[in-house]
């Protein structure tokens, strides 16, 4: 292989993984809607479906943190998880999104 293939070579492997997801990245939360009486936390990039199971726990864990901090903001205080569903955001893809309920 000439060096000029294997620097393309790299450089093509190097854009790919530049790409992937850190575990990090995959337990985010991100507020996805809050009206004060409630709030929807999208549990990171991707499907829950995916991540081992403590990567599922903290991704849970920050997400509940998450709800608290909005929730807290507004006049109801208190968050209490009510549901959770996956959202397609593509043909192959989606995520979780967790809705809690923002209560005195």
């Amino acid at each position: 292989m000439t060096i000029e293939k294997r620097t393309i070579l790299c450089m093509a492997v190097s854009a790919g993984l530049a790409g992937c997801g850190t575990p990090e990245s995959m337990t985010e939360p991100i507020v996805s809607s809050f009206n004060e009486a409630s709030v929807e936390i999208q549990v990171g990039e991707s499907d829950m479906g995916f991540m081992s199971g403590d990567l599922r726990a903290q991704a849970i864990q920050k997400a509940d943190a998450k709800a608290a901090e909005i929730c807290a903001r507004g006049p109801n205080r208190r968050a209490e998880f009510a549901s959770q569903r996956r959202v397609p955001i593509s043909q192959y893809l989606s995520v979780t999104r967790r809705l809690y309920l923002c209560l005195e």
